[in-house]
């Protein structure tokens, strides 16, 4: 068994370093035509292993990064080592799919979530510190983290295609606080994911999963009752795979929001985006490439950390996802949380927001599951109105 899960790190990591040099021999045309972008990409590749951007010359963080993840240097220009690196960590290739999928994995696998918010080796040190009793800082990542999966699961991990249906009803909590008197145009606003979202018995985003979300702009409260206002654009649900899911606040969403708040939250932080609060209208908030936000308006708005409110996928989506072993899945999964639109599919359950959102293959069966929405909403809330 021992030289079995030997032979399968051996070789995991052998295909790691040759889909690095053919990456990196592909990836850039013209590496050297923009040192900013190697600059970009440096720096973005250190904040996802280590959290934080380091200081110091390309080629000497370059080498750290290289040694820390690999035990070696990876061929090629700078440029296309940049570009190599960050294909390995968050994009993948057809046999392999991304070290960060795959750290998703195991953390999945003991821990039922993922803390998609923390830098990788943070996360990689804490797994093995709970599976083990000791960390094993110091050799390379690649290979500490397919040991550790070879110590979890007895296949490979693999990455499949799936559809994640338009309307599916999602559960965040929001990480970050959001007030205007606090926040400001550029911030970034973190929401998790509370619950694991499954299509098909294939895993596509677990609890923990990031949606960030960047105030576009703040308004304060005026003299005389002028509310204050809050727009914010969503950038996706980052789900295991390199493809965002698109969200946003539309009839379903709100339905579940609603349902919430008769409940009292379950016990969590406040509901957002319910009571007093509805739809005004649709706005599309943001450039190109944002998919839709909101806008919130009232004389008193300050969203805590710990705050839950609900989100739709705003079409039909296709996303990389992990095919749950036998062994790992639960009699849960069978669960149909989105509505089919066709007499003769499966009956749903009613949406729960203490569970996670299961989709069973059945529901792919209609012409669609009514009109989805295609942009954001906007939000008001009376001057007495509090989310907090």
């Amino acid at each position: 068994m021992q030289s079995m899960k030997a032979v399968r790190i051996a070789a995991a990591v052998m295909l790691v370093f040759m889909a690095g040099a053919c990456m990196a021999s592909e990836a850039v045309p013209d590496p050297e035509a923009n040192a900013g972008s190697s600059r970009q990409m440096m720096g973005q590749i250190e904040q996802i292993i280590y959290g934080y951007t380091a200081q110091g010359g390309l080629i000497e963080r370059l080498g750290k990064v290289e040694e820390d993840l690999f035990g070696r240097s990876l061929p090629g220009t700078i440029a296309e080592r940049h570009a190599a690196i960050l294909n390995f960590l968050e994009t993948g290739t057809d046999e392999q799919p991304s070290m960060m999928f795959k750290l998703g994995v195991a953390e999945w696998v003991v821990d039922k979530k993922i803390r998609a918010s923390e830098p990788a080796a943070k996360r990689l040190e804490d797994l093995e510190s709970n599976l083990t009793g000791a960390s094993r800082a110091g050799n390379p990542i690649v290979m500490r983290v397919e040991s550790l999966l070879a110590t979890l699961i007895m296949d490979p991990v693999t990455a499949t295609p799936v559809t994640i249906p338009a309307n599916t009803v999602m559960k965040f909590r929001f990480m970050d606080e959001l007030s205007p008197g606090k926040s400001k145009a550029g911030d970034s606003v973190r929401l998790e994911l509370t619950h694991d979202l499954i299509v098909n018995q294939n895993l596509v985003a677990p609890a923990g999963s990031l949606m960030i979300t960047e105030v576009r702009s703040v308004k304060r409260p005026g003299m005389f009752g002028v509310p204050g206002e809050v727009r914010l654009s969503f950038n996706g649900l980052k789900p295991l795979g390199p493809q965002r899911v698109p969200v946003l606040v539309g009839n379903e969403s709100q339905k579940a929001i609603k349902e919430a708040r008769q409940v009292g939250g379950r016990g969590e932080g406040a509901v957002i985006g319910a009571g007093a609060m509805s739809i005004a209208g649709a706005a599309l908030l943001g450039p190109v490439g944002l998919v839709s936000g909101v806008f919130i308006r009232g004389n008193s708005i300050k969203i805590a950390a710990g705050s839950v409110t609900f989100m739709q996928t705003s079409g039909d989506c296709t996303v990389s996802a992990y095919p749950i072993p036998i062994s790992l899945q639960t009699a849960d999964n069978n669960i149909v949380t989105v509505k089919p639109s066709q007499a003769e599919d499966p009956p749903s359950t009613s949406y729960n927001p203490d569970r996670d959102t299961i989709i069973k293959g059945d529901v792919f069966k209609r012409d669609t599951y009514g009109a989805p929405a295609t942009t954001g909403g906007d939000f008001e809330l009376p001057p007495e109105q509090s989310v907090n």
